[in-house]
């Protein structure tokens, strides 16, 4: 008897505010759709809700109606932006919830575009992931909060795995210098492994995208920006699965509000 098909779940996160999570989160998602993948991005950002309105999304209703029972994943997602990408809010996921992928027909990769609460802690969706990916831009700063934020995130989680994305790199030497030397230090001193996933070159068509309300990859199919997101979205499937997910919602369920 074949085992259940597991969807897989990828918390983005951001070193620091800024960094751009929200672009690599938006991205990933969309080059894994145009492989054929069926995507839903769940936008954690409840004020803003940049994701969503980027991909040009107008939900119905949130990922938390769903997973509750409240709605259908076909209701809630409303209408639907021209690249079929799902997209929801993530809404009030409580703790202790479970994921059930049977209220998530046909997806196979669920992309959240986390946000970490005050204590640095994540939402017990994104706490819950397969996957992290941090995101940083080159600098001595965000680095040093990239380093913090695996630091947290492993003592949170326990968590031993994490893929490094370089936001606005100049060059590959540069990427291989920042994730190598990241990668080092957080195996000597945490005794986890970091592993660069891609970097996303300084392209001002990204940009360009954002004032028009677009995704770079959906927007401009050509871009150095889009080749590097479905580079990225090309490896996703031999990432390892974090078997310790499920057990890592129960840690986020027994942390305090």
């Amino acid at each position: 008897m074949l085992a259940p098909r597991v969807t897989r779940r990828i918390a983005v996160v951001a070193s620091e505010p800024g960094a751009g999570a929200t672009t690599v989160a938006l991205g990933l998602s969309n080059a894994l759709s145009l492989q054929g993948e069926r995507v839903l991005l769940v936008d954690e950002d409840r004020h803003g809700a940049r994701a969503t309105r980027l991909a040009g999304a107008t939900p119905h209703a949130s990922l938390a109606d769903v997973l509750a029972g409240r709605t259908a994943l076909a209701e809630a997602l409303g209408t639907r932006p021209a690249s079929g990408l799902a997209v929801l809010p993530a809404g009030s996921v409580a703790a202790g919830v479970g994921f059930d992928g049977r209220a998530l027909p046909d997806v196979r990769t669920v992309v959240i575009d986390a946000r970490a609460m005050q204590d640095g802690s994540l939402s017990p969706l994104a706490g819950a992931a397969h996957n992290f990916v941090i995101v940083m831009r080159p600098g001595a700063t965000s680095i040093t909060a990239a380093y913090a934020c695996i630091k947290r995130l492993h003592h949170l989680y326990a968590c031993r795995r994490f893929h490094l994305v370089v936001n606005m790199a100049t060059s590959e030497a540069a990427v291989a210098a920042i994730t190598g030397n990241l990668a080092r230090t957080a195996g000597q001193y945490l005794g986890v492994e970091a592993s660069s996933a891609g970097a996303l070159p300084v392209d001002p068509l990204v940009v360009r995208g954002l004032h028009l309300g677009r995704c770079v990859v959906e927007a401009f199919p050509a871009a150095a920006a889009t080749t590097a997101l479905r580079r990225m979205a090309g490896a996703v499937n031999g990432w390892p699965l974090r078997a310790d997910a499920a057990a890592s919602r129960s840690m986020a369920a027994a942390m305090p509000a």
